[in-house]
């Protein structure tokens, strides 16, 4: 089966695409060249980057066919516009579009070639009762346990520089061990690095938002959690340290995952 994913998040798909290669399946990524500004498609060497939406779309159009389905991510626009293209799709709901817009749930179950609806967070099943999860997946190749790390005493939070007060806020008097925040915007890490910053902390602040005014607190880890846990790094959410990483985001069993759904 050939997978062509449409649109990416975090490298959500780039790490899909990557591991789905591996188990037979030749996949690979279209992207907007403004979103993924850590280029971690790259570093899978998986991913088409182009300046406009307008450019992917054309692209779609001319290689569409050559593929068994197609799994857009986030991508709205384009899983509308190339509807008429009648191949087997999927959609991939990653956050705040249908948090702040729910009712595109219903819009994206009405066009005739999007077989499969998926959320990546279990809170967003509050406004997809009936989407599939789709466990984003970490690569556990790259991201493992350094057992030989000198390590600072102290926790990372990886965020942006608005979200510090807060952040200060949530953890007074609730945590013993100190945190380092970083504003991953202006301080970015390369994707081949993050496992080796993760190793050097003795935990891991993990804080999701969602942009509004005040920001509202997501209650799902994020993905630079789960990759902190599969670096052996405790990660704080939720006022709790878990210790132990999901399996369920294993890149392999994430990928057998959805290809039972898509096949």
């Amino acid at each position: 089966m050939k997978i062509l994913h449409v649109g990416d998040q975090a490298g959500v798909a780039a790490v899909m695409a990557n591991i789905c290669t591996k188990l037979g399946h030749d996949s690979i990524v279209l992207q907007d060249d403004n979103i993924d500004t850590f280029r971690i498609g790259e570093f899978y060497s998986n991913t088409e980057y182009f300046k406009s939406i307008k450019d992917i779309k054309k692209r779609v159009e001319k290689i569409g066919s050559n593929f068994d389905h197609i799994i857009y991510h986030d991508q709205l626009e384009l899983a509308s516009q190339l509807d008429n293209l009648h191949i087997s799709s999927s959609y991939v709901f990653h956050g705040n579009l249908l948090r702040q817009k729910p009712q595109l749930y219903g819009f994206m179950r009405e066009l005739e070639s999007v077989d499969n609806v998926f959320v990546t967070t279990a809170d967003m099943f509050a406004y997809a009762p009936e989407a599939l999860p789709f466990p984003r997946p970490v690569d556990r190749e790259l991201f493992t346990k350094d057992e030989m790390c000198r390590k600072y005493e102290t926790g990372l939070c990886l965020t942006q520089q608005r979200y510090f007060e807060y952040i200060k806020d949530l953890i007074r008097g609730r945590v013993d061990l100190g945190i380092f925040l970083v504003d991953r915007v202006i301080n970015r890490i390369a994707y081949n690095e993050m496992p080796k910053v993760l190793n050097g902390y003795r935990g891991y602040y993990d804080f999701k938002f969602q942009p509004t005014h005040p920001p509202t607190l997501i209650p799902e880890a994020s993905l630079t959690g789960l990759q902190a846990l599969a670096c052996g790094v405790p990660m704080f959410s939720n006022n709790t340290w878990y210790n132990v990483f999901p399996e369920m985001h294993d890149d392999e069993v994430a990928a057998r995952a959805l290809l039972k759904h898509i096949m």
